[in-house]
């Protein structure tokens, strides 16, 4: 089995000691090791709550407490009833260790201190603290969090931006987010999580490669977010955040790109009127309900933004496109986002801990649509509909991901050996898509006045809405467990091992507004067939006077309604080997189970067994901690969302009626009705899931890739710390769809098959690049059977996607006045696909682009990919000035994103050519070739740089204690770049009037206005 090896370099913690002791390490807790006097016992308490370990040391004087709550703790050494010694302050990290030594504190490098480093961590990995995010101007939210540390991008705008964003040269899709040790990813499309009150985060850990054996269900990057608890002082405050219009710069309107066509340089987007202003309000108690047993936390947040602005483009080279047309190019955004957290910890004794933790928020956006005229830049100021989306749109990708999730967890310490953590939670995300004015009640009428029955019309309309809209009751459910159990054999091994479990529901789909829609129509031919299988209304009635001169109405049904599920199921084992005080492995093995089912619980993919080895290795240089080799290297597997069956495996109804009427009411519907037909489907699509067998390929692979990474890091003195890393990655197995029937017939006429009757081939899910099986029925009466198809046959090269990149940095540790990091990365992101997205188009569609559809999408296929990144650059920091006056500073600058020209196929349908590119998939502007010419993967070069520079300044006056002011500026210098283009060249046969215009750009200069007051009892 081929392996990778992941590397990363770790965030340096303020720690003291000579031997390193081997541990495990928890997704929602840390550790604390070292060496104390023999004999000895030691007691941790934490400062906040009371809680304590205790733990007596043998004649070695080593020590090891994992499963650690974060926060800070004293350390006292008891000998004979007395403390001979004691550490005041100790601080514990999310997944980190921190090592305490009561001998030598220190190391000396000429005449400076090296604080010594953090010898157990292997993987990459940034931590950021509440009081660091307070400090740094930054975005309150969890997506600009993931922005600081390197090796991640933002992802498409049309995905959600820094809140879908992509690591290590993944698709938005692939990674994995928790809160409190619960699973809060997307569960519909793997794309968002769940946001929680921005106050409310203790620490925040971005994992972007090298992950233990403890992570899965990545291929991208880990989130864990631990949030704050109660503590025996009572603590309540509250503050305000006011982002003003006044002081956001104008928009950047967008024009048409100079390609020719006749809206060449033309305004396309008018966005210098566009008007936006936010609000949020905050506020928490927290406190003990019981001292030194029973905590509560409490916070709020109330998030108010409204926009004014452009909803659609012009669309005339002249600016005079009909007022139907830009009758809705305006629209008025409420957006309303809720958001509350409660954390109860119960300390049941000192070796039993019990934790529950609600969080909720929802998404709201009301959105009120007017005309807008481009020949005189005004909005009209009439209105011509409107939705309200929760949790939910414009599309499902781009969304917010509103939800409720409820968290329980247990820690038991049994022995100071032996430790168990349990966890059960469950998330609930429900969606609505809800128009203004419409009517749930209201069917569809189609008519006009050559079907209509004179006398009777015309014909009502009064449902205002057409097409289809979200299921009523969408909701999208995740119930899962995780047991973990931690012993520690002898002081060189300690042994971690789990399993967990989660079930996945989704209720998803569309469905015609109104529920169903009538559609009138006369038959003018006696003896017709209504869609070439039931005889015409005048071939069958002479009792309906209507019906005898043609007149029908078809009554239509249509409805993607489906309730996929997903069962992911994991089990690890680790064992940390400290081999001697120098070297140190981890051991890892994990498997990966994932079973997709579709509507009918069965299964349409089972993967039961996918197995992830697991090594990492540091290596202390020198021997006193100064000095970090450390490598690692894994397999990483990602699953598909419930979202994949909605769209391949789910059911699909599509049923018409045929009636002849005597009358029409005031809705439109008709009376008096008989039918003259059964209720029918064309594609046998009467509501039921797709049968299983035939959506997706037989024995298929995971999708999943491999991992290496080497590096350092050096505490060079106590104001510097330096490191490098490579990483290497690439894709093994991917998964997406394919729809070409052709290798399906040229299998059929190889082995002899009667495709009389074969209603074709609907597309199914695949490996792409390798010989796939699948299963069959070619309507010669035989049933399924198995096709068993090659590579060649089906026309793919292997997949590809390999992301290497080289990260510098450098570190100044707080020193109670300065803090800074500066992080270059020098990558490239190379292959033949994106991963489970399609950013060259803004498909959305995880798991089922088109990328794959057929063979002829993927010539010239090869090259740089959506989120290569060349350069990039990341500064941060702050400083505190004196008690009073604070500042900070975020920094970041990034090569822009490659270019593509995706046009039309160079060849005509049935070119004799063996090698000719032809549109036979009907697709028009999806192939890499420009103007008949090839065009491959990245070559029309790459999009501008991104800068972009964020301020602040905050204010505590001594006066007033506990108050802050506070003034950010994000994107100082308003530079306004661009971050998308329309890559698809053509429209029909035509250069497409949008190519190569930009899309989004990145936000103007804002500005945001804080106070807060906080209050200790």
């Amino acid at each position: 089995m081929s392996q990778a090896l992941s590397l990363a370099f770790g965030v340096t913690l303020v720690s003291v000691g000579t031997i390193n002791t081997a541990f495990a390490q928890s997704n929602a807790t840390g550790t604390v090791y070292g060496t104390a006097a023999s004999g000895s016992t030691l007691v941790l308490t934490n400062k906040e709550t009371g809680f304590k370990r205790s733990v007596n040391l043998d004649n070695t004087g080593r020590f090891s407490l994992g499963a650690l709550p974060v926060g800070s703790y004293s350390v006292q050494v008891v000998k004979d009833g007395k403390v001979v010694n004691s550490n005041p302050d100790v601080d514990v990290r999310i997944g980190q260790g921190t090592e305490i030594s009561f001998a030598d504190t220190v190391v000396v490098t000429g005449t400076q201190i090296a604080k010594k480093l953090d010898m157990t961590e292997m993987g990459s990995t940034t931590i950021f603290t509440a009081k660091e995010l307070q400090r740094i101007p930054v975005a309150n939210n969890v997506g600009a969090i993931i922005q600081l540390a390197p090796n991640t991008t933002s992802g498409d705008s049309r995905y959600g931006g820094s809140n879908a964003p992509s690591f290590g040269g993944s698709s938005a899709s692939e990674n994995a987010y928790y809160i409190n040790g619960f699973p809060v990813t997307n569960a519909l499309t793997q794309v968002g999580f769940s946001q929680l009150p921005f106050n409310s985060i203790a620490q925040a850990q971005v994992l972007t490669g090298g992950y233990g054996a403890e992570f899965g269900r990545s291929t991208g990057g880990v989130v864990n977010i631990i949030t704050k608890s109660g503590s025996n002082e009572f603590k309540a405050g509250g503050g305000i955040t006011w982002s003003p219009d006044t002081l956001r710069a104008a928009s950047r309107n967008q024009y048409y790109a100079d390609n020719g066509t006749a809206l060449a340089n033309k305004l396309y987007f008018y966005n210098q009127a566009n008007t936006t202003d936010s609000v949020t309000t905050t506020g928490y108690f927290s406190g003990p309900i019981i001292k030194d047993k029973l905590f509560i936390y409490f916070s709020g947040e109330r998030a108010n933004t409204n926009f004014n602005g452009i909803r659609t483009g012009n669309t005339s080279a002249t600016y005079t496109a009909s007022a139907s047309t830009q009758s809705s190019s305006w629209q008025e955004i409420a957006t309303e986002i809720p958001r509350y957290l409660m954390k109860l910890d119960w300390n049941i004794s000192d070796d039993h801990h019990l934790e529950y933790t609600r969080l909720a928020d929802k998404y709201t956006s009301a959105r009120k649509y007017y005309g807008f005229n481009y020949a005189t830049l005004q909005n009209t100021n009439v209105q011509n509909g409107g939705q309200t989306y929760v949790n939910w749109g414009p599309t499902p990708v781009a969304s917010q991901q509103g939800s409720e999730a409820d968290i329980f967890k247990y820690t038991g310490y049994f022995t100071k050996d032996l430790t168990f953590t349990a966890v059960l939670g469950q998330t609930k995300s429900r969606h609505q898509q809800i128009p203004v004015g419409y009517n749930p009640a209201l069917p569809q009428i189609f008519s006009d006045s050559t079907n209509e029955v004179p006398g009777l019309g015309p014909y009502a309309h009064p449902q205002t809405i057409s097409g289809n809209l979200l299921i009523p009751g969408a909701v999208d459910k995740n119930k899962g467990l995780r047991f973990d159990v931690e012993y520690k054999l002898n002081q060189q091994h300690t042994l971690r091992a789990g399993l967990d479990k989660n079930t996945i529901n989704s209720t998803a789909g569309s469905g015609v507004a109104g529920g169903f829609r009538w559609e009138y129509f006369k038959s003018s031919t006696p003896g017709a067939l209504i869609d070439g299988k039931y005889a015409a209304a005048n071939s069958v009635t002479t009792n309906n006077p209507y019906g005898a001169l043609g007149y029908y109405a078809q009554q239509v049904y249509v409805n993607t309604m489906s309730t996929p599920s997903v069962d992911q199921t994991a089990q690890y084992i680790e064992d940390r080997w400290q081999v001697n005080d120098k070297l140190l492995l981890s051991l890892g093995l994990r498997n990966e189970g994932f079973n997709n089912k579709n509507g009918d619980g069965k299964s349409y993919i089972n993967l039961p067994t996918q197995i992830a080895p697991r090594l990492g290795a540091t290596f202390d240089a020198l021997g006193n901690q100064t000095l970090k080799v450390f490598g690692s290297a894994g397999r990483y597997h990602v699953p598909l969302p419930t979202n994949v069956a909605v769209r391949a495996a789910g059911a699909s109804l599509y049923t018409k009626q045929n009636f002849i009427y005597t009358g029409v009411d005031s809705n439109g519907q008709p009376t008096g009705l008989t039918s003259i037909s059964p209720v029918y489907s064309s594609n046998n699509e009467y509501g039921q899931s797709k049968d299983p067998q035939s959506v997706a390929a037989l024995n298929m692979k995971g999708n999943y890739q491999d991992e290496l990474a080497l590096g350092f890091e050096q505490a060079v003195n106590k104001g510097l710390n330096i490191g490098g890393k490579f990483t290497y990655r690439t894709l093994r197995s991917a998964i997406d769809d394919h729809c070409d029937d052709r290798p399906f017939q040229a299998w059929a006429d190889r082995n002899g098959v009667n495709t009389a009757n074969w209603e074709g081939y609907h597309c199914a899910l695949f490996n792409p690049g390798i010989a796939n099986s699948f299963m069959m029925d070619y309507g010669d009466g035989k049933g399924m059977r198995r096709v068993d198809l090659s590579a060649k046959d089906l026309g793919f090269d292997k997949v590809k996607r390999i992301y290497q990149a080289l990260d510098l940095f450098a570190e100044h540790p707080f020193d109670g006045k300065f803090y800074g990091k500066v992080t270059y990365t020098l990558s490239r992101n190379y292959g033949n696909t994106e991963g489970q997205l399609l950013s060259d188009i803004g498909q959305a569609d995880v798991s089922t682009t088109q990328a794959f559809d057929y063979p002829e999408f993927s010539r010239n296929a090869l090259g740089l990919l959506p989120n290569h990144r060349k350069h990039q650059l990341k500064m941060f920091g702050y400083y505190q000035a004196d008690p009073e006056w604070g500042f900070g500073a975020n920094v970041a600058l990034a090569s822009g994103r490659p270019r593509n020209c995706i046009g039309n196929a160079p060849d005509a349908v049935g070119s004799t050519n063996p090698n000719a590119v032809t549109n036979y998939s009907g697709y028009g502007s999806a192939y890499f070739y420009c103007n008949g010419v090839a065009s491959p993967r990245g070559s029309q070069g790459t999009l501008p740089y991104t800068m972009k520079l964020d301020l602040n300044v905050a204010y505590q006056p001594a006066t007033l204690k506990g108050l802050t002011l506070k003034l950010d500026v994000f994107n100082v210098l308003n530079r306004q770049s661009v971050e998308v283009i329309e890559e698809r060249y053509n429209s029909g046969t035509a250069v497409r009037a949008l190519y190569s215009t930009p899309l989004s750009y990145t936000a103007p200069r804002a500005a945001r206005i804080s106070a807060y007051y906080d209050y200790k009892f």
